[in-house]
């Protein structure tokens, strides 16, 4: 399944360089415990389910993912992977397997994946795709779109929240949320217009782009789920954007500051 590990010293890491952060969707406990320490270089969250591997992914956010196929000698981690996709799930995604399908590598770039590895494979060939993965995702991320959004690559910050491309919320208590791509815009342009008004035309000519047409009535629902989101956080999101009728949103001038520290 993996060759034996040869555990060579990483290349010093810079004080600024953060330790990726990956999800291991793996039924086997062999090989989950192999590939915890053949990924030791990484920060891991291995789950064998399904469900409670898109729960983290919903959850928290991930740099990478690795899906092993087999689940009880079927390859259900296709699904997995279509349904991340379906949620805007925005990583690069490894599949692995050694189901004896040969259409498998195929259905698993079909399906949204990377790149596929077919088990046996020496743990080196797997540490070098995902560092050229992330290399590529790294560049890409400046012209990366989600559900017809520009991500952008930097984070934000907005009621003391930071927002990152990787349509994540990091709130003030710690907790993380995942968005969807228009929250993502939305909250963008709030944190643009701070101290200002956005208009509501031009807020869905920006977001919706060319689905703009009919798109009214949506914006005022994601921006109520937001409202929620942010309450539920304990930030007074009314206190941060205030409806201006037939016009937009006033945006407090503090809404865009420095992101507050985790509560201990």
């Amino acid at each position: 399944m993996f060759s034996p590990i040869r555990r060579e010293m990483p290349p010093p890491r810079s004080m600024s360089q953060r330790i990726h952060r990956l999800l291991l969707l793996v039924e086997s406990p062999d090989l989950g415990g192999i590939l915890k320490l053949a990924l030791g270089d990484y920060e891991l969250e291995w789950h064998a389910e399904p469900g409670p591997a898109g729960d983290a992914f919903r959850r928290r956010s991930f740099d990478l993912a690795i899906v092993d196929l087999a689940f009880g000698g079927r390859p259900e981690g296709l699904g997995a992977i279509r349904d991340w996709r379906a949620a805007d799930a925005d990583f690069p995604i490894i599949a692995i397997s050694d189901l004896p399908q040969p259409s498998l590598a195929v259905e698993s770039l079909d399906a949204g994946a990377d790149d596929f590895l077919r088990k046996p494979f020496h743990h080196e060939e797997l540490v070098l795709r995902i560092r050229k993965l992330l290399a590529r995702s790294g560049r890409g991320m400046a012209v990366r779109r989600a559900g017809g959004v520009l991500l952008g690559q930097s984070s934000f910050c907005f009621g003391g929240a930071t927002v990152t491309p990787n349509l994540m919320i990091r709130f003030p208590d710690g907790s993380e949320e995942r968005i969807r791509p228009k929250h993502h815009g939305i909250l963008q342009m709030f944190a643009e217009h701070a101290g200002g008004l956005v208009l509501k035309d031009e807020l869905v000519k920006r977001v919706w782009g060319s689905d703009a047409n009919g798109a009214g009535h949506s914006v005022n629902e994601y921006v109520s789920t937001l409202r929620r989101l942010f309450v539920g956080h304990k930030v007074d999101f009314n206190k941060l954007v205030a409806s201006e009728p037939k016009a937009g949103w006033r945006i407090d001038a503090a809404a865009a500051g420095s992101a507050a520290e985790p509560e201990a």
